[in-house]
């Protein structure tokens, strides 16, 4: 199978998930010797690097006993001068004290890169989608200049009613709705089950719900079927389509 991507285009989670997001790079406020900075997690990186002029101000021994002429980073290429050991803060009060290079010229906009021979020592990985960083204790920080996309905020639409289904049959119910104009409706389906949303006059809605099974389906009234969101989060559980 070829497949030929579009500027803005995105397919398979991405789609359903995060539809017109645009993508940065992850990049987490931090502190480097008590001092407050923006570094890049990069995990397509094998090692971590300092700006070297960064690094002088903040008081950091330079080791320049060590050094690599090309040291590959992502695209680019650096000129690693020395190593020296830092002490990055993250959340505020998880510290680490590890080893880096230390090279010249890193993007004015973050002071260091931190790679996989960082992320997999301190236990930390990379949520994308949700553009947040998780630590160790399963803490979540949100990665810099992003905002949370998920929510676990959400209000879950049920049938609100007992009822039983034929085979191949269907039934519709009102959809009754607490009513907001920044919130969004996300729908699932059941295994044996399948619903439709059909838009009757001014704010009504209805829902249609098909049994897809060789046998009489019973739904309970706690069943859900939706969640109603704010704005534009996402459900983080799997399985949501909004409508």
């Amino acid at each position: 199978m070829t497949l030929e991507l579009e500027p803005g285009e995105s397919r398979g989670y991405w789609k359903y998930h995060v539809p017109g997001k645009h993508f940065k790079q992850a990049k987490a406020n931090s502190k480097i010797n008590n001092v407050r900075t923006v570094v890049l997690i990069d995990s397509g990186s094998e090692v971590s690097i300092i700006d070297a002029t960064f690094a002088r101000k903040v008081g950091c021994y330079i080791d320049t006993s060590q050094s690599q002429e090309r040291l590959g980073i992502g695209e680019k290429l650096y000129v690693a001068t020395g190593r020296t050991k830092i002490k990055l803060t993250l959340a505020g009060s998880l510290v680490y004290l590890y080893e880096v290079w230390v090279g010249d010229d890193l993007p004015p906009d973050y002071q260091a890169i931190l790679g996989m021979d960082f992320m997999v020592p301190a236990g930390i990985r990379l949520d994308l989608g949700d553009g947040s960083m998780c630590l160790p204790n399963e803490i979540r920080v949100m990665l810099h200049g992003r905002r949370r996309i998920f929510s676990d905020k959400a209000r879950p639409v049920c049938v609100g009613e007992h009822l039983t289904v034929g085979i191949a049959g269907s039934v519709e119910l009102p959809l009754r709705l607490r009513e907001a104009d920044n919130e969004k409706l996300w729908l699932t389906r059941g295994q044996c089950w399948l619903p439709t949303l059909i838009k009757g006059p001014g704010r009504l809605r209805y829902l249609h719900i098909t049994n897809l099974s060789n046998r009489t389906l019973i739904l309970q009234r706690d069943v859900q079927i939706g969640l109603q969101l704010r704005g534009d989060h996402v459900p983080r559980q799997p399985g949501f389509v909004s409508v």
